[in-house]
């Protein structure tokens, strides 16, 4: 007959606090008396020999039946009680090498290992090329030298007790470790085939093989490592807090992998997997801004098959609009007085973009361009924080190579002079565009400008919109859309919910570049009283930087590429004229006006946004150079505060295009107590309970508690 084993470990260290009994107490008196009668006869009788064993083998001890008083040896009881000390012993050396010794080092250095894959992870996300994979080497000698020093505490099983917490902890990390190693090849294939992508063939069947053979593989490993952490104590080891910054890092490389496997067949589709795909390129003036962008003064069609681009076609957009004799009148009166007609160039006449993208779909159908599948709109901006992570484009009819500093101004002057020809005047975008596809040579190079273009599109001045729902419901998922919700519907969806919100939209209606030279500030101030009346005060406050030191530099840059041919005309057009802007605003439908200055009440006129559903107030501004105008408007919100435990909710709304502005939001409530807000306030304004400041990248949401 075999000997009854049984296997045990060590237990936690018991607290003063919280006495309890021992988990090892062993009690046979159960036992069935003829296994008993049964064990007598082979049972071992040395204990020596016991204790050697457990030295070969940590943590086991064989315990049998009762022994008959011959066979005793040093007696029963001792027996027990050496028994009881090993126990003991054992599970005081689990506290002494996790706190001192090898256990404590072991999990420490499992801890700095995992912590160092941090590195790595960010590494892989920002397009650090090797660096991941030195960085997961390194990671993995981590692993290796923690392994062996907690080798006799992992070797610690047992099939009846609760592996200790801290022995678990150490055993999760080496295993999620290995996990990670695994990912951490994956990465680096991954990256390696990226880079190395063929110059022929399907790119969307090359990078589907890479999503099957190591993007997914690496997501489920991903998040078997998330399921092995969330049972990882690293209490007492000084790693707490590494570790908890480490998960939120982990996290974001799990949830990207993630965002692949569900967005994969999309971006397939979008790249021209099945069938080619057709794409509306608006290239947006921002420097004369419109509701919806930029004046569109130039497009381009573009086909991309199989992941590749296969055409690219550059158009100036009056090609199409000269040839459009339709007299469609314009559904927005700002722009009434720049042409007869509506045509493409106007098309964007909504600060939501997917009803600006279907306008310009629309109008290219009408004035007989190409069908097409979805729309890009890139604005100047964008073009020139593109350009700066080039450095510089070389074009073969300017004389030294353009700078992201010198864009703007050289495009626009040499696009107005008409240097290439009165019919032609904007050759030199085309080239301009062929150089900047040519200097994309590389991934490194790509990598950087992907990269910058979806910050461009988190500040709307790059945007995208598909006709396929389900790429665009991949857009919208992602935040890319630009839209905006309809602003009518905002407070009908849900009773008793209400949601401030603001939106200043702005239209050029000068006909100049001015805007490139306008710096403007939103100020909105919400103050709710002891009855529960919320008051707003709107002030924007607007600069117009163009001065002659700004024309001094603007000559200068044109004459380094030998444009010197300078006109009154030509630079009033630039920025030195009147900067005359059409600004409507948006607020919840119901509000009040109460006062105005800055302005007077009559100057604010009423109009009704069929496609937005909601009236919006507008004025007229005019801003000569070099100087500021500024005005207020205070309003009341139609509802009120219902008392303790509401929330108030605030949306400002970002115009696409819109560039150089600040924003300051403030929310005061004397009677109330602040509970909660997010995000966290920027500041502290005394008597001002909430405060959010800074640049206007995108749209802004705060969401404030009281009681």
């Amino acid at each position: 007959m075999n000997p009854i084993n049984l296997n045990i470990g060590p237990e936690d260290t018991p607290s003063d606090d919280f006495p309890k009994s021992s988990a090892h107490l062993v009690n046979l008196k159960k036992t069935d008396k003829s296994k008993k009668k049964a064990a007598k006869k082979s049972v071992s009788l040395n204990l020596k020999d016991e204790i050697k064993n457990e030295h070969k083998n940590a943590g086991r001890i064989c315990i049998v039946g009762e022994l008959p008083r011959s066979k005793q040896g040093l007696g029963r009881a001792p027996m027990i009680l050496a028994a009881l000390l090993v126990v003991l012993l054992l599970s005081a050396g689990q506290v002494m090498f996790l706190g001192k010794k090898e256990g404590g080092e072991a999990l420490a250095l499992a801890s700095e290992a995992f912590l160092s894959l941090q590195g790595a992870s960010q590494s892989f996300l920002q397009g650090d090329a090797a660096d991941d994979f030195t960085l997961f080497n390194d990671a993995e000698e981590l692993f290796q030298e923690a392994e062996a020093k907690g080798a006799f505490l992992l070797n610690h099983q047992s099939k009846w007790l609760t592996e200790p917490s801290k022995v678990h902890s150490l055993r999760n990390i080496l295993n999620a470790g290995e996990l990670m190693a695994e990912v951490g090849q994956h990465i680096t294939n991954s990256r390696t085939q990226l880079m190395d992508m063929p110059a022929d063939g399907s790119l969307t069947e090359y990078l589907k093989a890479i999503s099957t053979e190591q993007l997914e593989p690496a997501a489920q490993k991903l998040d078997q490592i998330e399921t092995l952490l969330d049972e990882t104590d690293l209490s007492g080891t000084g790693y707490e807090e590494k570790f908890y910054d480490y998960r939120e890092k982990l996290s974001t490389l799990s949830d990207l992998f993630d965002l692949w496997i569900s967005a994969k067949d999309p971006v397939f589709s979008a790249l021209g997997d099945r069938y080619p795909q057709h794409y509306l390129i608006l290239l947006m003036n921002n420097d004369e801004i419109r509701l919806g962008g930029g004046f569109i003064g130039s497009l381009a069609i573009a086909e991309i098959n199989d992941g590749r681009l296969t055409e690219l076609d550059f158009h100036d957009v009056y090609e199409f609009d000269n040839q459009f004799h339709g007299k469609i009148e314009f559904p927005v009166h700002e722009l009434r007085q720049l042409a007869p007609y509506w045509c493409l160039r106007d098309s964007n006449i909504s600060p939501d973009f997917p009803t600006t993208a279907e306008h310009a779909i629309r109008f290219l159908d009408l004035e007989g361009g190409p069908g097409v599948d979805g729309v890009i709109a890139i604005n100047l901006s964008a073009a020139q924080a593109m350009m700066e992570e080039l450095g510089e484009v070389s074009i073969p009819s300017l004389s030294k190579a353009l700078t992201a500093e010198t864009l703007p101004a050289v495009l626009s002057t040499l696009v107005e002079a008409k240097v290439s020809g009165t019919t032609t005047p904007k050759d030199i975008l085309a080239e301009l565009i062929d150089s900047f596809m040519a200097s994309l040579d590389s991934m490194e190079v790509k990598a950087k400008i992907g990269m910058r273009i979806l910050e461009e599109i988190d500040k709307k001045q790059v945007l995208i919109y598909h006709r396929n729902d389900s790429i665009q419901n991949l857009i919208t998922s992602l935040g890319l859309d630009a839209s905006i919700p309809q602003l009518g519907n905002i407070n009908s969806s849900s009773v008793g919910v209400e949601t401030d919100f603001f939106l200043p939209a702005f239209t050029n209606i000068g006909g100049n570049k001015t805007d490139r030279y306008i710096q403007t500030q939103i100020q909105h101030d919400t103050q709710i009283l002891a009855d529960g009346t919320i008051l707003n005060a709107a002030t924007l406050t607007r600069t117009h930087t163009f001065n002659a030191a700004a024309s001094a530099w603007l000559k200068s840059a044109a004459a380094s590429y030998g444009f010197t041919n300078w006109t009154p005309e030509l630079e009033r057009i630039l920025g030195d004229d009147d900067n005359h802007t059409g600004i409507r605003l948006y607020i919840p439908e119901g509000s009040q006006i109460l006062e105005t200055s800055g302005i007077h009440r009559d100057d604010l006129q009423f109009f009704y946004d069929e496609e937005q559903d909601i009236s919006y107030y507008y004025l007229d501004q005019i801003i000569p150079t070099d100087s500021t105008e500024s005005f207020t408007v205070i309003y009341s919100l139609p509802w009120k505060f219902q008392g303790e435990f509401q929330e108030y909710e605030f949306d400002l709304f970002k115009q696409p295009g819109l560039k150089s502005i600040t924003y300051e939001k403030t929310v005061t409530a004397p009677n109330d107590i602040m509970l909660s807000s997010e995000p966290l306030a920027t500041e502290f304004i005394e008597n001002t309970d909430y405060t959010l400041s800074g640049s206007l990248g995108g749209d802004v949401n705060i969401k404030v508690l009281y009681r």
